[in-house]
């Protein structure tokens, strides 16, 4: 039987409702954000040159881009609280890190399109 990539994202995100849910009433809601974070590696973590604080690039390769924005956006927040970020950016794939540029986003690669996850800015915004 072959499983897509839409299947296995249904069945990540229903092991994390089910996680969710059964951590009872008692636990509050930016625990439960903690809980459902997938697992993460840090690509790159620097002081910002303002000395405001730190910027961190992550690589999560259980989440894609069909995951709804909101989503996405949920889980790099709660990698910055974690980590104790000011701004973030994520990828599905090494390739998509590697092809980041400043380019416009219509002008850049492929892979780099099929694995950004998103961004979260200096003033909280999140775009992808």
């Amino acid at each position: 039987m072959v499983t897509t990539k839409t299947e296995k994202m249904k069945k990540i995100i229903l092991a994390s409702l089910i996680l969710l849910g059964g951590t009872g009433c008692n636990t509050n809601k930016e625990n439960k954000v903690e809980l459902a974070s997938p697992t993460y590696t840090t690509l790159l973590s620097v002081d910002l040159y303002t000395g405001k604080g730190k910027c961190g690039e992550v690589l999560i390769p259980s989440v894609s881009r069909e995951l709804k924005s909101a989503d996405r956006e949920k889980i790099l927040r709660g990698i910055m609280k974690s980590e104790g970020w000011l701004i973030i950016s994520a990828y599905s794939t090494k390739e998509a890190y590697k092809e980041k540029s400043c380019a416009e986003y219509s002008m850049r690669s492929k892979a780099f399109k099929e694995g950004y996850l998103g961004k979260v800015d200096e003033n909280g915004i999140f775009s992808e």
